[in-house]
């Protein structure tokens, strides 16, 4: 998958930050591999094996746990397809076959002989679950999620390449306007979507971001996710700075068996260790590296522009109980990443190269432990970044250096009232900076051919020090919640603002209904050129959702306005559904609809002038998303398409000299985003298979992917020559194949 070129990806670099980012995909899928089926071994030994399944839904269940009562230390877990082997002394049977799993009823067959199982198990309601895990690190807002999706949906679905935000941006309320994993929800830009780490924020949470923050991937390990929560409209008030929707990933804290997994791609190389660390922690370290030769060579047509890139990161994960009733979860990362293009209106000029680095560390903490009335939590967050980019073929014209540092802290208690009556109160601190020097376009949409670069040197800064609380009452089948946030030290940071929300759902059998509304405050930078900006985000959206046993519909309309130095209104309605046709068969369609007039501000304020010509305007009439899936013993097969309409776009009418000089200034139309792209169309098919070792220690992985099938030349944008008397459409992903394998021992 690759970012969507736009308008503010300056020096025309947006086309080959689209062309460079074509091997994302395979990045994604060699560091999230499907998890191995360890198994053990003896003399005279019997296997058992067996499925596990989720009662309700018919979901094979990823990671369940599974033991004879009598030997609780040979354990397996479940693999994609929810299978198990178990091997065991001929000796053990008869005994009593144990499945356990996070947020289910355990079961326990009695065995009298090796014969296959099919398990379902029951789901546990959280708030009596005994897991101290789960109570502890759920937000109190869990009632109002509208999408939750775990380790097996994200690693199986087919145009997610087994990223966790590639796989939000699946959702038909993903309203991305690329093919980035900066993720768009419900007709707002990606930095108004909150995405939050074990309840601390990330910032900009992507590999290979451009200066504007879009970026091809993110930058968390598929490996790590337990659960992924989605609010794609109203987010919660107890994660702070999130104005149109949030993302927030849990990590699982699950003690696991020890392994060793390498991955050997097209375009790279990885490797995973997991590790059980003193008696009950556990950690997971990985490491990748990123070359392009051989996915180059093999994908000439999709890498015309992209001369070089590389990228490689690491990251670990430590989890450990805190006595009986507490956990604390430490992630550290760091990522160097780099590559060069040809970028600009080829035709006149050869275009420019525009060579980019980054490197940047990534560190987070929680803890937090609870007790039978009270629970009580603990987050801090610190982020550090250098970036160098430059345009070689005209140095005087674009060249930054850019230094940011994010930092949070966080601490909150809930305190249960009554065992359906609760409140979540909290202080959170939340500071970002960036200092950027060089020379910069000196027009939105220039491309770095025309207008000479303006010297700057800016400190852009903002303290967000605030104050939130959530209450929530459950009264059987309805819960009702209402929170507040607001600036803790009006008279010291920014201006005083107040935040509110208010959510009720309805849940019966097979049914859920879910209305929520709001009047929400974020703090920005959607322009490295200015101040950080105030936008005040006014809401409300109806959620819903029908299931039967093989057949899962969901559905949502909604409205905003959003108030900052423009005027933006945006409603929209969307459906999706999922069938499971056979045991082998999943087959999900979803449509969504996006309108938003044409925005309004003040032509004779610079800023918001500026402002207005560099954001996107999300309106799209619609948008299909499908895909098909189908699996087996011999692997699975799957397809996935989108096809939706053209995105607004600024059409600059042509060139007026600047006198003195032989630049010319770009002529802007009097209102921006009022033409449209070309409409957009793009088939995906994957396949994958898994190989037992002949050892029944580990086993291989096999991949091979085919993106943009039919080669679609999907327009991103339009660059311009130098007197913007031509254009010429820069595209998204052309056709790229790609394979690999992942290796896995225990």
């Amino acid at each position: 998958m690759i970012p969507a070129p736009t308008k503010r990806c300056a020096g025309g670099w947006g086309a080959a930050c689209a062309l460079l980012l074509l091997l994302a995909p395979g990045l994604a899928r060699a560091q999230a591999p499907a998890r191995p089926l360890p198994a053990t071994s003896a003399p005279d030994s019997l296997q058992l094996t067996g499925s596990v399944t989720d009662q309700l839904t018919h979901e094979q269940l990823l990671g369940a746990l599974v033991y004879l009562a009598g030997q609780p230390t040979h354990a397996v877990a479940t693999d994609l397809q929810g299978r198990f082997a178990l091997r065991v002394p001929a000796a053990a049977l008869p005994d009593t076959l144990v499945i356990e799993y996070l947020g289910y009823r355990p079961q326990r067959r009695v065995l009298r002989t090796a014969a296959a199982v099919a398990l379902a198990l029951e789901p546990q309601p959280t708030h009596v679950l005994a897991t101290v895990e789960v109570k502890a690190s759920r937000p109190i807002t869990e009632d109002f999620i509208v999408r939750q999706l775990n380790y097996l949906q994200i690693v199986t679905n087919p145009a997610a390449a087994a990223d966790p935000l590639l796989a939000v941006r699946t959702l038909p309320s993903a309203t991305n306007l690329d093919e980035s994993a900066s993720v768009s929800l419900r007709g707002s830009a990606p930095g108004q979507t909150g995405v939050y780490l074990n309840g601390v924020p990330v910032y900009e949470p992507t590999k290979f971001a451009q200066l504007n923050g879009l970026g091809t991937f993110g930058i968390f390990n598929a490996e790590l996710v337990k659960t992924l929560d989605v609010f794609p409209s109203n987010p919660p008030l107890e994660f702070g700075n999130a104005g149109a929707g949030l993302i927030h990933v849990e990590t699982d804290a699950r003690r696991a068996a020890r392994s060793t997994q390498v991955s050997v791609g097209m375009a790279n190389s990885g490797l995973l260790l997991n590790r059980p660390t003193g008696r009950r922690s556990m950690t997971k370290v990985y490491a990748n590296a990123q070359y392009a030769p051989v996915l180059r060579l093999l994908n000439p047509g999709a890498f015309q522009r992209l001369q070089a890139f590389g990228l490689a990161d690491a990251g670990a994960h430590f989890a450990t109980p805190l006595g009986s009733t507490g956990t604390l979860k430490v992630f550290v990362y760091g990522l160097r990443e780099q590559y060069r293009y040809q970028s600009g209106y080829l035709p006149t000029n050869g275009g420019n190269r525009y060579q980019y680095q980054n490197l940047r560390g990534l560190a987070t903490a929680s803890l937090e432990k609870f007790w039978d009335r009270a629970d009580v939590g603990f987050y801090q967050g610190l982020s550090l970044r250098r970036i160098h980019d430059q345009l070689e073929g005209q140095p005087a014209l674009y060249h930054t250096r850019r230094r940011g540092q994010d930092y949070f802290w966080s601490g909150h208690v809930r305190y249960y009232w009554r065992s359906n009556f609760s409140t979540r109160a909290g202080l959170s601190y939340d500071h970002r900076q960036l200092g950027i020097t060089g020379q910069l376009p000196a027009y939105p949409d220039a491309d770095g051919l025309g207008p000479v670069g303006q010297p700057r040197r800016l400190h852009q800064q903002r303290s967000l020090p605030e104050a939130y609380q959530y209450t929530k009452y459950v009264a059987r089948h309805w819960v009702f919640g209402f929170g507040t946030r607001a600036n803790a030290l009006p008279g010291v940071f920014a201006g005083g603002y107040l935040a509110w929300q208010a959510n009720v759902r309805l849940t019966v059998p097979g049914q859920l209904y879910n209305l929520s509304g709001g009047d929400y405050v974020t703090s920005t930078l959607p322009d490295p050129l200015l101040p950080f900006l105030r936008t005040r985000i006014r809401q409300v959206a109806f959620d819903y959702s029908f299931q039967w046993p093989r057949l899962t519909v969901d559905g949502a309309s909604y409205y905003k306005r959003e108030l900052s130095l423009t005027r933006v209104r945006v409603w929209g309605t969307e459906a999706a559904a999922q069938y499971q046709a056979t045991k082998q068969l999943l087959l999900n369609l979803a449509f969504s609809s996006v309108r938003s007039p044409l925005a309004r501000f003040d032509p004779a304020d610079a800023a918001a002038w500026r402002y207005a010509y560099t954001q996107p305007r999300y309106d799209l009439r619609f948008s299909l998303k499908s895909s098909v899936s189908l699996a087996g013993k011999w692997g699975q097969v799957s397809l996935s398409g989108q096809y939706r309409a053209g995105a607004p776009f600024t059409r600059i009418s042509g060139g007026q000299p600047v006198p003195g000089t032989p630049d010319f200034q770009p002529l802007y139309p009097a209102q921006p985003n009022a033409s449209y792209l070309p409409n957009y169309f793009r088939l995906d098919v994957s396949a994958s298979r898994s190989f037992a070792a002949p050892s029944g220690r580990g086993a291989t992985i096999v991949y091979v992917v085919l993106n943009n099938v039919t080669n679609q030349r999907n327009i991103s944008r339009y660059v311009y020559s130098a007197d913007y008397s031509q254009r010429q459409g820069e595209t998204l992903l052309h056709r790229m194949f790609y394979l690999g394998l992942v290796r896995n021992w225990h």
